[in-house]
């Protein structure tokens, strides 16, 4: 019996995951992070406000995907939490 191999990111596609998954939280990640999203092309900055672009929308598919994550879209969209639970 052959193992299973573990999925494993990189480093740099940890921390392009980790900057995307904050963008899409609605957090500001490091600086030095959000540089290289910027750069790249995967995050847009308008004024003060920071969004994924559609490429940085198709990479963090991708980089979840990679990781061995089963995520839908409706649950990466961040939830309010209302009286305790959440919806």
């Amino acid at each position: 019996n052959q193992k299973k191999k573990k999925p494993v990111l990189s480093n740099t596609q940890n921390k392009r995951l980790g900057g995307l998954i904050a963008v899409l939280c609605g957090r500001e990640p490091y600086e030095w992070i959000l540089g290289t999203l910027v750069n790249d092309g995967y995050v847009s900055r308008t004024g003060g406000q920071i969004s994924l672009t559609e490429r940085g929308d198709r990479e963090i598919d991708r980089l979840v995907t990679l990781s061995g994550l089963n995520v839908t879209k409706d649950s990466l969209k961040p939830q309010k939490i209302e009286n305790g639970s959440t919806t």
